[in-house]
This record gives structure tokens, sequence and C-alpha cells, in this order.
């Protein structure tokens, strides 16, 4: 007995050994930069004097006034309902689909995914020149069917949307390949039991496949939103938040903030509020997933 026990206490303690350094090295580069994030949200950052100046709450009080804020906020918010207006149900259906082709399943589900796997910077740059107004290739298309030329990333109104475009095609192949592998794994004998119950193609779906996908698609939900609330790669390289701010996100604003404004305390305040905002409602999303 006493044996076994100090064979037990040995191993832990060898299991230790080795999780230590991979916890120190993940702590080191995650928890900590993310407390001195927070910690210097109360300063006014001095890069010569660090920290600063203690100005306590005051970067947070800001926070309620700050115009600028409030519409990168809204369009950050606009960028959400376009990403699942377009981009979430689109994977669901495009896996449910290719499910159910009987041959050449591996070409299309590659076809789909070659996108995802592209870098994403040169993915953008590309679709910046196909958007340009002058030379671009989508005006090039659209005039060969006689319709007029659009100003694309330099209209306040269809930036948003063309700026997604691209954006959803990268996400959605990774995000196709969950679906499907979601899709895949309900049972075919479920299918074949309501079939013989004469079950139709809408009562399978509505009553089989969707339930049994439907775990999935929440914790997806959350990963969008959060995906999204973040995005800063798109307008960065397409428009630098223009025009005239249409495309300026939270996250961008921050980054203007703290590396053109200098201003590295108000910076954190603004995303610390974003990350406290995006832990709540993932919180309160997982919580609601766990009651049903």
């Amino acid at each position: 007995m006493k044996a076994s026990r100090s064979l037990a206490i040995k191993n832990n303690i060898n299991a230790w050994l080795f999780l230590v350094p991979a916890v120190f090295v993940f702590a080191l580069f995650n928890y900590y930069l993310m407390a001195q994030g927070f910690f210097v949200s109360f300063f006014k950052f001095s890069i010569i004097n660090p920290p600063g100046e203690f100005v306590g709450l005051k970067n947070y009080i800001r926070l309620f006034s700050d115009s600028q804020l409030l519409t990168a906020f809204k369009n950050t918010l606009e960028f959400v309902f376009i990403s699942f207006l377009f981009g979430f149900w689109g994977p669901i259906a495009l896996a449910i689909l290719i499910n159910e082709v009987r041959h050449f399943k591996t070409f299309f589900r590659s076809a789909y995914f070659i996108p995802a796997i592209a870098p994403g910077i040169a993915f953008l740059v590309l679709w910046k020149y196909i958007w340009q107004p002058d030379y671009g290739l989508a005006n090039y298309l659209i005039s060969l069917v006689g319709l007029p030329q659009q100003l694309w990333l330099n209209d306040a109104v269809l930036v948003k949307w063309v700026m997604m475009f691209p954006g959803l095609i990268i996400v959605g192949g990774f995000n196709f390949l969950i679906y499907l592998a979601a899709v895949q794994s309900i049972s075919s004998e479920l299918y074949e039991a309501a079939a013989m119950d004469g079950a139709g193609i809408w009562s399978k779906l509505r009553h089989i496949l969707l339930p049994g996908i439907g775990p999935i698609v929440r914790i997806m939900v959350v990963m969008q939103f959060i995906g999204v609330m973040q995005i800063f790669d798109q307008p960065f390289v397409m428009t630098g938040g223009g025009p005239a701010g249409a495309s300026e996100t939270v996250i961008m604003y921050a980054f203007n903030t703290a590396y053109t404004g200098n201003d590295f305390g108000y910076a954190m305040a603004i995303l610390v509020v974003v990350f406290i905002l995006l832990m709540v409602l993932s919180y309160l999303q997982l919580r609601i997933q766990r009651e049903d």
C-alpha cells in the first residue's frame, strides 16, 4: 500500500515537473501581458519614464465622452451584423449540401477550404486591388453587363460590405470543416429510423440534423462574435479605417490611439473594456448552453 502511494506521488511530481515549464511560458506570454495591460490602463503612460503618471479611472471615464470611440464601436457592431448575416449560415448550409454529395465529396471539400489556408494579408491585399474603383476587377466585371461603376472601398455605405467579403471566405473555410465534421458525426441510424417512420427531408433537417449540430452552432456563435469584435486586419490593410472613419473598428482605434497618438494608457483602457465585454457575453452564452 505504501509502495503504491509513493509511486503515485512520484508520478504526480514527475508530471508537474514536465507541466510547470509549459504553464510558466503560457502564463508569461498571456496572463502576465494581460495583467500589464490592465495595470497600464490606470496611467498616463510614459515611454521615457514608465509607467508614467497615475491617473486612476480617468482613462475609463474618458471612454464615455469619446465620440470617435462610439463611432468605432458602431462600426464594429455593423461588421458583426454583416458577418452573421452572410458568413454564419453559409458554411452550415454548404456542409449539409456537401455531406449529401455522393461523388467528388473530397474535391468540393478541398476546393472550398483552400482559400482559408492562403496567407491572410496577401489575400486582403489582392482583394484591395480587386475593389479599386479606377482599375479594379470588380468594376471591370460589372461594366461588362452594363452596370455603373462603384467606389467600393471609397464609399462609406459599401465599404463594410465589400470589406467583409474576403474575410467571410477565409473564416468560412475553417467553419465549414467544423460544421461538416458535426454533420458527419450524426448517426446514420437516426436517418434510417426517421425514413422508416415516413419522415421527409424537412422533418429530418428540423428534428435530427439541426438539433444534432446545435451545440457546435452555439459555440461557433460565441467564437464568431469574439472574432469579429476583434477585427483589425481587414480595415488596417484595405482602408486604414476610411473613408472618413467609416470602417474604423474599436481595435483599430485603440491601435491608432497607442501608436499614433502615443496614448498607451487610454488605449489599454479601451482594450480592457472590450475584453470584459467579450468575457461576460461568452460566459452568458456558455451558461445558457449548459442549461440547454
